[in-house]
């Protein structure tokens, strides 16, 4: 049987770009302060080309920021770009 749990879980990890561990703490950092800014920066340093979906999280969280939901999972996608540049 198909695990839907585990495409959309792998969907979301194709967002998480790997960067070099200083620059992952100032991801971290901006998308904290300014939601989903670190997100977007971080689609334009992926090696292979630019990361389309964190492209648009990044635009999504930045959007709507004045919800706390985005906020949490800007903060969120942050920390995840940090723990992968470890």
């Amino acid at each position: 049987m198909h695990d839907v749990r585990e495409d959309v879980t792998n969907f979301c990890d194709f967002a998480v770009v790997k960067v070099h561990h200083p620059v992952g703490l100032i991801l971290f950092i901006l998308n904290i302060v300014l939601p989903g800014i670190g997100t977007i920066v971080s689609s334009f340093l992926d090696k292979r080309r630019l990361n389309g979906l964190a492209l648009l999280f990044g635009i999504l969280q930045f959007l709507f920021c004045l919800s706390i939901v985005p906020w949490i999972w800007s903060i969120w996608h942050g920390y995840m770009i940090y723990e992968k540049s470890r």
